[in-house]
């Protein structure tokens, strides 16, 4: 049977990112693995983690086009807020790019679309724990609540669009059992854990499943998906440094971009690999689709300093690269990827 194409965004700040933790155990990863064991025989699935770290919503709209609209997904999951709470001019401002980020979405590419709000700014563990704006509300989390929840739940209920309250769910789960805190909550007071990602991942499915059946799908060139994919300019250089021995220094410059970049060539080489008829088509589509999961895991490799990090994502690379064993680059990248 001829599996169709499921394309999820997660739109946001580094909560839609997932730092901290290694890739294939980030929040995107797990939506996708539990979507997709929903779904084995009709779908592929493919969650992609557009999110950038410290991104305000203002921030977040000058980038709308490349990291979400582009994608042509058919549910988006926007999680912004914090950041604008501590950054942004004022509230005024959050709420009209917040708004103009929900109209260029609507407009453009879905209505499928969810908003989360943040499972907390923790109140002893956070940075911004003595900000006078915080200290003036009796502390972070009433902070955020004023700040960004409440418009996010009013505009979830006046615009019609789900809402994954993640802060309510948190804390209703806290009231019952306060070591969630630290199973959860990474100690930066904000970001999530492994475990953290896969409780809320588990949370949002209910909230997706419904949609899928839902969805419209339009018949796409699986060859135009190729293109885009092998044409991405990060992709390329890769390649180019992978071949010249110099992907460390390449993977370690400017990393958030290429990040980004290299998750949109592994969702259009999946979408190329969905809708292909041609057998050759569908076998470059996987070999970009592996190479870019290896490239992938590396640049979270080259950035962190934690070997269980590290180690997860080695695995995750590998378990990728030997879908194509006799592959060059895949051969050389594993290769560069044990010394690490």
């Amino acid at each position: 049977m001829e599996k169709k194409f499921l394309q999820i965004v997660l739109f946001g700040d580094s909560m839609s990112w997932s730092p901290g933790v290694a890739i294939g155990k980030r929040y995107a990863d797990f939506i996708e693995e539990k979507i997709q064991n929903i779904c084995p025989d009709q779908y592929i699935v493919d969650v992609a983690a557009c999110g950038d770290g410290g991104n305000t919503a203002e921030e977040a709209y000058t980038r709308i086009e490349r990291d979400c609209i582009s994608y042509q997904p058919h549910i988006v999951v926007i999680s912004l807020g914090s950041n604008d709470s501590i950054r942004a001019p004022d509230r005024e401002t959050f709420k009209t790019y917040y708004r103009k980020i929900l109209n260029e979405i609507k407009k453009n590419v879905t209505q499928h679309i969810i908003l989360e709000t943040i499972p907390t700014l923790d109140q002893e563990w956070h940075s911004q724990r003595n900000n006078p704006k915080a200290l003036f509300y009796g502390g972070l989390e009433n902070y955020i609540e004023f700040f960004s929840h409440s418009f996010i739940r009013e505009t979830a209920r006046i615009e019609n669009l789900f809402l994954y309250d993640r802060y309510k769910i948190y804390h209703q789960h806290l009231s019952k059992n306060s070591e969630l805190r630290e199973k959860l909550i990474l100690k930066d007071g904000v970001h999530l854990t492994e475990q953290g990602n896969e409780f809320f991942a588990e949370h949002i499915v209910p909230i997706i499943q419904p949609l899928i059946s839902q969805i419209h799908q339009i018949p796409s060139n699986a060859e135009t998906y190729l293109e885009q994919a092998i044409l991405n300019p990060v992709y390329i250089e890769c390649i180019q440094s992978l071949k010249n021995g110099n992907l460390k220094e390449y993977l370690s410059e400017n990393s958030n971009l290429k990040r980004l970049m290299l998750e949109k060539t592994k969702s259009t080489s999946r979408r190329a690999i969905a809708y292909a008829e041609d057998e050759k088509i569908k076998n470059e589509a996987q070999v970009v689709q592996c190479l870019t999961s290896g490239f992938m895991a590396a640049e979270k490799i080259f950035n962190s300093q934690d070997s269980k990090i590290i180690e997860k994502s080695k695995k995750w690379a590998i378990s990728h690269l030997i879908r194509i064993p006799d592959h060059i680059f895949a051969i050389k990248l594993k290769q560069v990827l044990t010394r690490c």
